[in-house]
């Protein structure tokens, strides 16, 4: 803790530009580390300022505390990016195809041709819409092809936006940093904060505009005939 320069609880919000009852929710909270106490005053240093500017920018960017607190514990701790983020980092590629799949969709799969044999599966929820597609009717085939396609219009979509923002997010700070250690864990952590955000908006946005058309889909069962019952 540098000592050049020390703030009583009520000079460090005004510093920080918060509230003396933020200051305490945060130390409660555990976001916040405690301050040097000498008789019965607690003395805060300019780290305390950081972190509670570093609070402020995650919370005007949409994130809760807990999910603030898991994130500055991370890069309390020195963890990368994969470790904030809670992703293992497989030490080597998965080169056989995952158990997701039924074993009929595995033997399909490798009997589809060089394209399509070679396409992995490695979330969950996309092999689970490949067997629910396999049972409403769909070859195989047809069910891993329209998987494909929608990856890679998610693809060319990320593509287009990606590179802005995680620059607008993380990028521009780590540059005009003086690229330290701690620097470099702060851009990481920004990073993962930046894919966190970007994430959950466009997740929310593909919610929204699937929504529309399940009403749509919705209203027009309403006005279809009923069928006749003998």
């Amino acid at each position: 803790m540098g000592a050049e320069t020390e703030y009583t609880i009520d000079e460090l919000a005004r510093v920080a530009d918060t509230t003396v009852r933020s200051v305490r929710v945060y130390h409660e909270r555990g976001l916040l580390p405690s301050p040097d106490v000498r008789g019965r005053i607690g003395y805060y240093g300019t780290d305390h300022v950081s972190r509670l500017q570093t609070i402020s920018r995650l919370l005007g960017r949409g994130m809760k505390l807990n999910g603030i607190r898991e994130l500055l514990d991370a890069w309390d701790r020195g963890d990368g990016l994969a470790d904030v983020l809670g992703v293992p980092v497989p030490e080597e590629p998965q080169a056989s195809p995952v158990p997701e799949l039924p074993d009929y969709a595995k033997e399909a799969l490798a009997a589809t041709g060089d394209a399509l044999s070679t396409f992995r599966i490695t979330n969950p929820r996309a092999s689970d819409l490949i067997n629910r597609l396999v049972e409403a009717g769909f070859r195989l085939e047809d069910a891993l092809g329209t998987l494909e396609s929608l990856r890679l219009d998610c693809d060319q979509m990320i593509d287009r936006y990606a590179a802005d923002l995680i620059h607008c997010l993380a990028g521009q700070g780590f540059e005009n940093s003086a690229r330290t250690p701690q620097d470099r864990t702060k851009y990481e952590t920004d990073l993962a904060i930046a894919r966190l955000i970007a994430t959950r908006a466009t997740t929310e946005l593909i919610d929204q505009a699937f929504a529309r058309h399940i009403d749509q889909f919705s209203a027009a069962a309403d006005v279809l005939p009923a069928e006749s019952v003998d």
